[in-house]
């Protein structure tokens, strides 16, 4: 398989599962490893052969993302749910203000380390 039937592949595997816009850094990504080993002497074919089948990456590359997406919507609700208290704790006194401050302030640290 060639360089161009390789990135057509996974480019047309990861457009079906990801869409375009999220597929072009990781078609770019392995664009460039092939470049730049075909530079260092290596042939294409033997390159190409060594990344594996497209659509199994394409499919690699898609459960991560479906997890990421997973991940960011727990997030979103941990930090949701977080507000929820403390804005419930205000009303009920200090001390559960201070609780819910403490979930809102996890969620967020939680929820960057995506």
């Amino acid at each position: 398989m060639t360089k161009m039937e390789f990135l057509t592949e996974l480019q047309r595997a990861l457009n079906g599962r990801i869409g375009s816009a999220k597929a072009a850094p990781h078609v770019e990504y392995y664009q460039e490893y092939i470049e730049i080993e075909v530079r260092d002497g290596r042939a294409e074919e033997e390159v190409v052969g060594e990344l594996g089948s497209p659509r199994l990456i394409a499919k690699s590359i898609g459960d991560l993302n479906d997890q990421n997406s997973q991940c960011n919507f727990y997030g979103e609700k941990a930090l949701l749910y977080g507000k929820q208290i403390l804005r419930y704790g205000e009303k009920a006194g200090k001390k559960c203000a201070q609780l819910g401050l403490e979930a809102v302030e996890k969620a967020k640290v939680w929820f960057e380390n995506l």
